[in-house]
């Protein structure tokens, strides 16, 4: 193959894994990380010039950081139409996920009715103390691969919402913040779930780092601050529901998708939420184990497959996300996010993998991955 070679410098940061579980399994083993793949890759005929983000993967535990690499731009025919490829720097991006937490007075009662569990029953299981134990051991598990923050509702007894209790902060300290704070509460009072995530969505518009950002809405699926008016004891309000679900989907268009993790007799309601909120689903919790597997899953999505990609795409509609070197393996872009992948911030500057992708990616059958970037008025990068 003959071509025209140009060279420069830059930085490569390799990825400090390829798959992360917020389960305290996976993350005793310590974590995946990468293996060394190619630094650039042939780029096809035609001017201009394109990118190519090659993010190693592998299983076997590390920490190690390759940072000087050779970056180069060829322009020959090999690989298809491209209109040129040159590497470009990568990270792992821990996603910023803010739990918007229901502490109202309906909190108090049983998981399956309306009824407040009796002071010191055993029989009796409590949405509150299920709630409580499941998120203590996920906010444990996860604690260095999410960064955590806490916004509760309501934060007057009534229907306001505060800012964030709790900032998000990176690893173990956002964590044990969350934590430290969900201590001290006592449940009680209206349920503003539209307010809280309009609040969500503010606070989080207001953050500048390049993660990807969701909202964990833990609640029982009872909003009832129509107008800002609650009903006194989380129970006896008009529902807002048709409220808080144009407020979900506001959120999902803003860029955040919503996770609804619900516990309590109100399905319909917490699916609705979570229909919205981008997710499809909400996830059920009506166990402590329940709830923790919930959890895990919902941890799993958002960390495991979730990759940064330096720079946005120049064009990007015109991009392909290609595994093992394989033309033949490549991901559809899946806006529907159930098996391909997409971008998870408005800036393109980062996918997360969905389905069998993700999959494929984290049990080892892939074991390196390619992000291919079309330039301006060059070639279609067939996906």
């Amino acid at each position: 193959m003959t071509g025209l070679r140009l060279f420069s410098r830059t930085s490569w940061l390799w990825l400090d894994g390829a798959a992360v579980f917020a389960t305290a399994a996976f993350l005793a083993c310590g974590g995946p990380v990468p293996i060394a793949g190619s630094s650039s890759l042939t780029g096809g005929a035609g001017g201009g010039k394109g990118t190519n983000t090659n993010l190693g993967l592998d299983t076997k535990p590390s920490t190690s950081i390759n940072t000087s690499v050779d970056t180069g731009t060829e322009v020959s025919s090999a690989d298809g139409g491209n209109c040129g490829i040159t590497t470009a720097p990568l990270n792992k991006q821990p996603p910023d996920v803010l739990l918007v937490l229901d502490k109202t007075g309906s909190l108090l009662d049983a998981m399956d009715s309306t009824s407040q569990c009796a002071a010191g029953s055993t029989a009796c299981q409590q949405r509150w103390a299920t709630l409580v134990a499941g998120l203590n051991a996920v906010l444990t598990s996860s604690s260095t691969n999410v960064n955590w923050g806490l916004e509760t509702f309501n934060s007057d007894g009534s229907c306001g919402v505060a800012p964030p209790e709790v900032a998000i902060q990176p690893g173990a300290a956002g964590a044990t913040a969350v934590q430290a704070y969900i201590a001290t509460i006592t449940p009680n009072g209206s349920t503003p779930t539209t307010l809280a995530i309009k609040t969500a969505v503010t606070y989080l518009q207001s953050l500048t780092d390049p993660n990807p950002k969701y909202i964990l809405l833990a609640t029982d699926g009872e909003p009832n601050c129509v107008g800002g008016k609650g009903g006194g004891g989380g129970g006896g309000g008009a529902s807002d529901l048709t409220a808080a679900e144009g407020a979900a989907l506001a959120a999902f268009q803003a860029g955040y998708k919503v996770y609804v993790l619900g516990v309590g007799p109100e399905t319909a309601n917490l699916t609705a939420l979570a229909n919205q909120g981008g997710t499809t689903d909400y996830y059920p919790a009506l166990t402590p184990d329940a709830l923790t597997a919930a959890l895990a899953s919902i941890m799993g999505s958002v960390v495991s497959c979730t990759f940064g990609l330096g720079t946005a795409p120049p064009v990007p509609t015109n991009v392909a996300v290609q595994f093992n070197n394989d033309s033949s393996i490549k991901a559809p872009h899946d806006t529907s996010h159930t098996n391909g992948w997409d971008y998870t911030t408005p800036a393109n500057t980062s996918i997360q993998l969905y389905g069998s992708w993700c999959d494929d990616v984290t049990n080892g059958k892939y074991t390196s991955t390619q992000i291919l970037k079309g330039c301006p008025g060059g070639a279609i990068i067939q996906q």
